[in-house]
C-alpha cells in the first residue's frame, strides 16, 4: 500500500495550502486495486484499523519531510472510518504517533463522511472533539450526500465542510441562480466552518466558487493525485516563483 497526495488550493492566494492523502493498493496478483474495492473489504474484516495506522504513518513521514524542507504551513488531510474512530485507544495512539514523529497537530486534518455519524453519533463526535482540542482539524467529507447532519450541524466538532463533487458538477448544467452550492457555502460560513469544494475540473466551476466565497478547492483543475516526490516538488516550485516562471518560459 502507498499514498498519493491530492493538492488543495487556497482560492484567496491561489496557492496550494495542503493535500488530501489517498490510499492506493498495488497487488502482485491483481495489480492496482481501486480504493472503492479494497477499503470496504478492509472495513468488513476490521483490517481497516492496522491499514489506517499505516496510512497515518506514511502521511506523517511526508509531513515531516515537508517540515524539514521548511514547508511547515502545509496541511495533510487523512480519511478515517467509523471503525477506526471508535477503536479502543484510537486517540491516544494517534497523538502518540504525532509526538513520536515530531510534527505539529495543527498541520494534520481528519476527514470523515457524514454517514459515519449514523453509527454512533455521540461517541464519534466526542472523539472528534478530543482531536480538535488537541489541535487537529476535522472535516466532513462528501458533504450533502450522506447521513443528513444539517439539523445538528452546530453540535458537530468539525472545522470544515468538503462539498461533494455532485454539487460541483451541477455548476456546469444549472444556472447560478438554481445552483444550491452558494447556499451551502454561506451556511457553512455562518457556522464558522471553512469550505472546500471537491472534484473541481473546469475553470468556470472555480470562478463560481471564488465569486461565492468558497475557501479552497481540489480536483483535476488544480492537479491530479501526486506521488510524494512530485508533491514536494510542487510545493518547492511554489516557494520559488522564479523557478516556476523559468520552467513555464522554457516550454
Amino acid at each position: 500500500m502507498f499514498l498519493q497526495y491530492q493538492p488543495i488550493l487556497d482560492l484567496r492566494s491561489n496557492r496550494v495550502c495542503g493535500f488530501e492523502a489517498l490510499a492506493r493498493l498495488n497487488s502482485e496478483q491483481l495489480g492496482l486495486v481501486p480504493p472503492l474495492e479494497f477499503i470496504p473489504i478492509a472495513e468488513e474484516t476490521k483490517l481497516i484499523v492496522p491499514v489506517g495506522r499505516n496510512v497515518f504513518l506514511q502521511a506523517f513521514r511526508f509531513l515531516k519531510k515537508l517540515k524539514e524542507k521548511g514547508f511547515d504551513t502545509i496541511n495533510v488531510f487523512i480519511n478515517v472510518s467509523a471503525i477506526q474512530v471508535l477503536a479502543e485507544n484510537f486517540t491516544d495512539d494517534l497523538l502518540e504517533m504525532i509526538t513520536g514523529m515530531q510534527i505539529l497537530p495543527d498541520n494534520i486534518g481528519i476527514e470523515i463522511t457524514e454517514s459515519v455519524f449514523s453509527v454512533d453519533y455521540q461517541g464519534i463526535n466526542r472523539v472528534l472533539g478530543t482531536l480538535r482540542d488537541s489541535g487537529l482539524h476535522v472535516a466532513i467529507d462528501d458533504f450533502g450526500t450522506g447521513y443528513s447532519s444539517l439539523a445538528r450541524e452546530r453540535e458537530l466538532n468539525v472545522d470544515c465542510l468538503k462539498i461533494d463533487k455532485f454539487f460541483v458538477d451541477k455548476l456546469l448544467t444549472l444556472s447560478p441562480e438554481d445552483a444550491i452550492t452558494a447556499g451551502i457555502i454561506s451556511m457553512a460560513h455562518r457556522l464558522g466552518h471553512c469550505v472546500v469544494a471537491e472534484g473541481v475540473e473546469h475553470e468556470e466551476q472555480k470562478e463560481y466558487l471564488l465569486r461565492n466565497g468558497c475557501d479552497k478547492i481540489q480536483g483535476f483543475l488544480v492537479a491530479r493525485p501526486l506521488d510524494e516526490n512530485a508533491a514536494i516538488e510542487l510545493i518547492g516550485k511554489q516557494a520559488d516563483p522564479g523557478l516556476e516562471r523559468s520552467e513555464r518560459s522554457s516550454r
